[in-house]
């Protein structure tokens, strides 16, 4: 695997930390002693996609930390544990090692997903969850049958063999500008597919999905269950792959809900629109802090 030169950004320290049988990247900035909010980026990204959030969080005194996902960034590569339930693990691990006892959690996409996992492992830990274009864990198949065919691209990028050349397919990549994503962010995560070991890794976290995880959440492994720290969810209506209405599971699975829909904005709302999302995230950050 070749190892890619880390883009530079002022104010960031890059930290190693063992998470469980991985080793975690994770981008930090801000002061020692300002409050932690960990950042989790989605498919096909990095912690880079959060490079033009971190400074504004860090001047109004956060204690950032971006992490690498598995296989994702400069994280290392598994063989295996591309499951979101280990995903979840794997940030809990990752946040033991930097000392964070409590945190609040931010992520987009997969990482959104995620950070509703670590939610609901470890509630006493997450002060507050923002989740960015991802729908709720909670989902009946019913009204992901409807839209099917938004994910219908699931079904390429998890395949075995034709998934991981998908990464640098002009196709995919097309589907992904046209789903929000700016160029320069195109060419720059496109570029971080040039290592196969990446783009195997990115492969299996959709092979997992479409594969034993969605049949296991068709069963409803989290009905009973709720999310019971301050949520907030952002969601540009213009998202090409998930339909504003699986939304609704957010409804009676969280105690204190509050979504905001971004008109004319898709999917990749944090590159489309990163001045929106930092004014939505420092309102959010800022709210009275939560009971308990």
């Amino acid at each position: 695997m070749t190892q890619r030169s880390m883009p530079a950004l002022d104010g960031v320290d890059h930290q190693y930390v063992q998470a469980g049988d991985v080793k975690i990247h994770v981008a930090v900035a801000g002061p020692q002693d300002g409050r932690p909010v960990v950042l989790l980026h989605g498919w096909p990204e990095n912690w880079w996609m959060w490079h033009k959030v971190i400074p504004a969080l860090a001047a109004a005194g956060y204690r950032v930390h971006a992490m690498d996902l598995r296989g994702a960034g400069w994280s290392e590569v598994a063989p295996t544990g591309y499951e979101k339930e280990q995903f979840a693990s794997d940030v809990l691990a990752a946040a033991d090692a930097l000392g964070l006892e409590s945190f609040d959690l931010v992520g987009h996409d997969w990482g959104g997903w995620t950070a509703q996992l670590v939610a609901l492992k470890a509630p006493s830990r997450v002060r507050r969850l923002a989740v960015l274009n991802i729908p709720p864990v909670w989902q009946q198949p019913g009204r992901v049958a409807r839209h099917a065919h938004k994910l219908a691209y699931q079904l390429v990028v998890g395949a075995p063999v034709v998934g991981p050349l998908s990464h640098l397919s002009p196709t995919l990549w097309w589907f992904i500008r046209r789903s929000g994503m700016p160029k320069e962010s195109v060419d720059f995560f496109r570029g971080c597919f040039r290592d196969r070991d990446r783009r195997v890794a990115g492969s299996k976290i959709y092979r997992s999905m479409v594969g034993k995880e969605f049949v296991n959440l068709a069963r409803g492994p989290y009905d009973d269950q709720k999310l019971t720290m301050p949520v907030r969810v952002l969601f540009g209506l213009d998202d090409v792959a998930v339909h504003p209405s699986l939304l609704d599971g957010f409804t009676d699975h969280a105690d204190d809900l509050n979504i905001t829909e971004v008109p004319n904005c898709g999917h990749f709302i944090v590159d489309e629109q990163p001045e929106l999302v930092v004014k939505w995230l420092s309102e959010v950050l800022a709210e009275p802090a939560p009971k308990g």
